[in-house]
């Protein structure tokens, strides 16, 4: 559905009322556009999407022809990519081009892909188009379409490397319509490609290929040389010859490479010995002998291959730059922000040791890479409040010397909106955040339902600086911050915007169907905590907004979830999202047939997880068919492995823990297994249990099979605590089969 739209453009345009020519006037052109003789495969690319375009704004044809069919003195012509008519000049990367000349329009620039950002910059900023998502792109109808006889721009932007890291970012033709490089095709111009990515010590000096020979080429732990989760003894001037004719070998075979990594693995284990820490200490960072050994690949790499960059990361325990050593000019420093909190800017209170590294890396540096984090890898469906700090946060990397950017950012809370708004800053920084969060509200859920979506916003970012959370990417659940009147008043918020959008726009419009899949983030937060939030609610005597059929709503979330392809609810849980889904709608069935613990009660008193929606660690447990089991399933751990599943419930308080086990095998004596609480934040046990035989033994020493609930006693519950249960590796013991556990208020 298409509707007038103000559009605020983002590269500076001189407008005016008055126009040199009308490229249609009334669904009619008589203009052409113009490709070289020879055109790239980039340049075909460029010409046929403003032909499109163009038709689709104006319903006119707008025909395609080579610059040698055009006369000397032709007008009415667009010229694309390298014609004659293009200056000839050295273009800085991805620089564009836009300029009205003479009754003809240019569109060119650097030769990579610069006439198709300048094509595409065209259609955005002058002709009206919007690539909201890869699905949702508006078009104006504009059967009489005038162009500006003073339009000119030249534009290079400052970050050549863009690339959003998110499913619905990558589309290669989104991307590239954005002005993203990170996810391109050859017709479209090619990624701008980092050869061996990141984490690459093993990839030139594979363990098992060398650590026999030369243990000594790898980190000294504990006064041992170690490979496992180690590093490379950065000191070793035979390793460092190794890998720099290792990374020469690796440029050789990439000719189109201009960035190569050599970086720390992705884990700890640096190396110790006394020369590595003599140079580490004196340097008051382990980013000491990093450098020195950067510089040396990257002299080699300068001699043989002089427009190489050799990157590396400033990852944890390398982030903070060398006190005195200099990176060379061909070394590309690449600072991650893992660590930082995002409610608030990167060079706020919050954050105080990063800007300082960032700042210091700055003043070392020539050129800095940035990999950022947009989502919560522990709650990817919840809301995730780091809305006001994105464009800022961009700014900053620009301003302290940044060349490159790679957000990484998988969750789906307003992941269209996000994704938007970062791929237009990383092209121009300068742009006004507020400004384009208003524009994609309003053209993306309709101006009648925009300033609802404000509003959500503002309340939940609000609720998020009063509660002075650290919002890392690896944070915590909404629990920790989502009150339960705050999430009334957004609920209320999001229903307003749906009623207004279903009246205003009709149940089957765009509007609706993209508020509908922005609202599943409240949803789960409703979904993952109902019984603790109704609860809270009764003995506050506050309102509650949530579902009042949770179990037909949870059926409705899976809807949602398998209709706008959700992937998951936390990392890494891609291939068992279905099995958490069904564990979310088993909740609320089993929470409508209580145990026989829990009779007499009151139902607001107490909460029943279904083991079907626990999590899996390393596929160690299995839900396997239980005719003892309270539905006919269980959780079977089988292995012999520790934590093979746990569960983070959305409680705070105080409750008494209890879980329905049962045992298979013919222990008689021994440890079967343990179960407990763990204090995920604070990193401690809160309590702990063995499992005995004699706690699931018969008079003559056997199990029977049949559940039993073993009281774990009172726990009180801190946000990110989660109940776990481990196998007690006896060889004995076949399995331990978990139904279903229950937490009883017990304040």
């Amino acid at each position: 559905m298409k509707r007038p739209l103000l559009l605020s453009f983002g590269l500076l345009l001189l407008q005016t009322c008055l126009y040199s020519a009308e490229l249609a006037h009334d669904g009619a052109t008589g203009w052409k556009i113009v490709l070289p003789d020879e055109p790239t495969i980039v340049e075909k690319t460029a010409a046929r999407e403003l032909s499109e375009h163009l038709k689709l704004v104006t319903g006119a044809d707008f025909q395609t022809i080579a610059e040698t069919a055009v006369p000397a003195d032709g007008k009415s012509l667009m010229f694309v990519g390298r014609t004659t008519k293009a200056p000839h000049k050295d273009y800085k990367f991805d620089e564009i081009l836009i300029k009205m000349d003479g009754g003809n329009l240019i569109l060119a620039g650097h030769e990579k892909r610069g006439c198709l950002y300048a094509v595409y910059s065209f259609l955005q900023d002058v002709v009206g188009v919007r690539w909201w998502a890869p699905g949702d792109t508006y078009i104006p109808t504009r059967p009489t379409l005038a162009v500006a006889d003073d339009l000119h721009v030249s534009y290079a932007p400052q970050l050549i490397s863009r690339e959003m890291y998110h499913r619905d970012a990558q589309p290669t033709v989104f991307s590239a319509r954005m002005k993203g490089n990170g996810f391109l095709t050859p017709e479209y111009g090619g990624a701008v490609r980092i050869i061996n990515f990141v984490h690459s010590f093993y990839k030139y000096l594979p363990p098992e290929k060398y650590f026999d020979a030369h243990p000594d080429w790898y980190s000294e732990i504990d006064g041992k040389r170690k490979d496992e989760r180690a590093q490379l003894c950065l000191t070793n001037e035979e390793m460092i010859r190794e890998l720099i004719e290792n990374v020469l070998e690796t440029l050789r075979k990439n000719p189109d490479g201009k960035i190569i990594d050599v970086s720390q693995n992705d884990w700890l284990g640096f190396c110790t010995c006394e020369k590595c820490r003599a140079i580490d200490d004196a340097e008051e960072s382990h980013a000491g002998t990093l450098v020195l050994m950067l510089n040396q690949v990257a002299e080699a790499v300068e001699k043989e291959f002089p427009d190489v960059l050799v990157e590396s990361l400033a990852y944890q325990y390398t982030r903070r730059p060398p006190k005195t050593i200099k990176p060379r000019d061909n070394v590309l420093i690449r600072l991650c922000t893992i660590e930082c909190s995002y409610i608030q800017p990167l060079d706020g209170e919050q954050n105080q040791k990063f800007a300082a590294d960032m700042e210091g890396w700055s003043k070392l540096a020539k050129y800095l890479f940035i990999w950022d984090y947009t989502t919560n890898y522990n709650d990817y469906l919840g809301p995730h409040p780091n809305l006001r700090v994105l464009v800022p946060n961009v700014r900053y990397f620009v301003e302290h010397g940044a060349i490159g950017l790679f957000e990484e950012g998988e969750g789906d809370d307003f992941c269209e909106l996000k994704n938007w708004l970062l791929l237009r800053v990383m092209w121009e920084p300068h742009l006004d955040g507020e400004r384009l969060i208003g524009e994609f509200l309003r053209g993306y859920y309709g101006a009648a339902v925009a300033p609802r979506i404000q509003r959500y916003w503002d309340v939940l970012i609000t609720q998020a600086e009063k509660e002075k959370i650290y919002l890392g990417c690896f944070g915590m659940n909404s629990a920790k911050w989502i009150d339960l009147p705050t999430l009334n008043q957004v609920t209320e918020i999001m229903n307003e915007a749906i009623e207004t959008a279903t009246k205003v726009y009709g149940p089957e419009s765009d509007e609706l169907r993209r508020l509908q899949k922005s609202k599943m983030g409240v949803d789960h937060v409703w979904l993952s905590r109902y019984y603790p939030l109704r609860c809270e609610a009764r003995e506050k005597k506050l309102p509650f907004f949530g579902p009042k059929d949770p179990r037909t709503a949870a059926e409705e979330f899976a809807q949602r979830c398998q209709r706008f392809k959700t992937k998951a609810a936390v990392i890494s849980q891609e291939k068992n999202f279905g099995s958490y889904l069904e564990g979310l709608k088993a909740g609320f069935i089993a929470q409508k047939n209580p145990p026989e613990i829990c009779r007499g009660v009151p139902e607001d008193a107490w909460v029943v997880f279904d083991a079907l929606s626990f999590n899996n660690y390393n596929d160690a447990a299995t839900i396997a068919d239980d005719a003892e089991g309270w539905n006919g399933k269980s959780v079977r751990m089988g292995t012999k492995v520790d934590w093979n599943t746990n569960y983070t419930p959305p409680v705070r308080g105080k409750y008494r823990l209890l879980a329905s086990l049962r045992c298979e095998g013919t222990v008689r004596e021994g440890r079967l297994g343990s179960w407990g609480v763990y204090d995920a934040q604070g990193k401690k046990s809160l309590k702990s249990m063995t499992l005995n035989p004699r706690d699931f033994a018969t008079e003559d020493g056997s199990f029977d099979g049949k559940f039993r609930w073993i009281d774990l006693g009172v726990i009180d519950f801190v946000p990110g605590a989660y109940f776990w249960f481990a196998h007690g590796h006896n060889p004995q013991l076949d399995a331990i089969f978990v139904d279903r556990v229950v937490l009883i208020g017990a304040e």
